[in-house]
């Protein structure tokens, strides 16, 4: 079982999904994955999803897991063309997730909170952020990927050339942005200042060129690690809530665990289990000094 027995545990809140590879499916969506994430780390967490009769629920058994029941589970195609990867929708989310779907029995408070928007539909993350994170302390990962996509009539999803309003809403002093350099490709060269300026932090990811950490004070670099690219699903939402969850450790350990999970996610198909944080830890060079100060995020 997971370790963390913490007053004030981790939530996750998403969309589960089919992930339609060629003639396969998979299950997915970034809850998914954060929940794969938080297992590994030892982490017990709250994890309130969207999801229809037949979805894939398996990285969630070891989790306290809400089930907000539609009649479709959300389901987007991945086709792949000269190593790009182009995504639609399928099935589409029936409603947003709000605070109102919160178990009566779950805290009132939370240490940390992950929300995974996958479109720009499925998450009422303003609600969450104003009934769920309104304490200084909390840590707020928010990956932010669904905020930036749009969808036209076929399906089909795309990045905005900027920052819709939505971001600056959500920008917050406790919030975590995580971004790919994929998604902020077209934005303008302040747009991104302007969201660290509101934010605790922006986190950007450039895949096998590692990741960033900007902050007023400025940038931390986090390098990629070694790894046998087998499917990248999924990885940016594995390195952010392994990032978050091990924040307290400091933005060095932090990231090389995140970078450690991140290898560790390319090498597996779809949203498989990670190896033991033991695995991950000396995957990332974390020594036992290191493990020491990590006992913050954990207890």
């Amino acid at each position: 079982m997971p370790e963390n027995a913490s007053p004030e545990p981790v939530l996750i809140v998403g969309a589960v999904t089919w992930d339609v590879v060629g003639d396969e499916r998979r299950a997915g969506g970034a809850a998914t994955f954060a929940a794969r994430v938080a297992t590994a780390l030892g982490v017990r967490a709250h994890v309130l999803v969207l999801a229809g009769p037949d979805a894939g629920l398996d990285a969630f058994l070891l989790h306290e897991c809400a089930v907000v029941p539609v009649a479709r589970t959300l389901t987007l195609e991945h086709r792949f063309v000269e190593g790009e990867r182009h995504q639609r929708v399928l099935v589409g989310p029936e409603r947003a997730l709000t605070p109102g779907d919160l178990p009566a029995g779950w805290p009132a408070a939370y240490r940390t909170i992950v929300l995974a928007p996958l479109l720009p539909d499925d998450i009422d993350v303003p609600a969450f952020l104003d009934a769920c994170a309104a304490g200084p302390t909390i840590e707020v990962a928010l990956l932010a990927q669904g905020l930036g996509r749009q969808v036209a009539a076929d399906g089909a999803i795309t990045d905005r050339a900027s920052p819709s309003q939505v971001f600056f809403d959500v920008a917050r002093p406790n919030v975590t942005l995580f971004l790919s350099a994929e998604e902020t490709a077209g934005w303008a060269p302040g747009d991104l200042d302007a969201l660290v300026a509101r934010s605790k932090r922006v986190v950007r990811t450039f895949g096998r060129d590692g990741a960033e950490i900007r902050t007023a004070a400025g940038v931390h670099a986090i390098e990629a690690l070694p790894a046998t690219l087998v499917d990248a699903t999924g990885a940016g939402d594995v390195f952010a809530t392994a990032l978050i969850l091990a924040m307290r450790a400091g933005d060095d350990v932090a990231g090389r665990l995140a970078a450690a999970c991140a290898a560790a996610c390319v090498e597996r198909i779809g949203s498989a289990p990670l190896p033991a944080r033991t695995e991950l830890e000396t995957r990332a060079g974390i020594a036992a000094s290191d493990r020491s100060r990590a006992q913050g995020e954990r207890t």
